[in-house]
């Protein structure tokens, strides 16, 4: 892979990031809220090495945290967790599904994250809902929601990140 489509992962990380900060606030009901810096970070390490992949889950988590609300840490090992979910799935991946597959692993991220949070809130003594109103109320819509937003802007992320075109005989 070329170091320009790691700058590129990047920096749409980083804007992801950023609208996470700036725009998804206004976008929360209830318990859902979009997760873009997530979705970002599985769909920009997809083509990367597990390394690569790795410290990029890092820096968006950890820009997620900056950024946030959240208890400090949680997003660092929720981009870790997309990172490396995203990282396995992009190694089995076949031509033509990566989108779908890359969605689901996007859900999967993003119920990691929320249950990373409300244990981080529980271990922290802070007030936390009943476990299973909050995974029924709350992490499976959430991943399903955020799953489908994966999927209707993850072709347009892939290509954004790759910077290699597809050869003729690799489509």
């Amino acid at each position: 892979m070329e170091q320009s489509s790691v700058i590129r992962a990047a920096i749409v990380v980083a804007l992801a990031a950023l609208l996470d900060a700036v725009v998804v606030p206004y976008l929360t009901f209830g318990f859902f809220s979009p997760r873009l810096t997530l979705i970002a970070v599985v769909f920009a390490v997809a083509p990367l090495r597990d390394l690569q992949a790795v410290l990029l889950g890092f820096f968006g988590g950890i820009l997620l945290d900056a950024l946030g609300s959240n208890l400090f840490g949680v997003g660092a090992l929720g981009g870790l967790l997309a990172a490396m979910l995203a990282s396995r799935a992009s190694a089995v991946r076949r031509r033509g599904s990566e989108r779908v597959l890359l969605a689901q692993v996007a859900g999967l991220a993003v119920a990691g994250y929320d249950l990373l949070g409300y244990t981080a809130r529980w271990l922290a003594g802070l007030g936390v809902p009943q476990l299973g109103e909050y995974a029924v109320g709350g992490v499976l819509p959430d991943a399903l929601i955020n799953a489908l937003l994966a999927f209707l802007v993850g072709g347009w992320l892939l290509n954004v990140v790759n910077s290699n075109p597809p050869r003729g005989w690799e489509k």
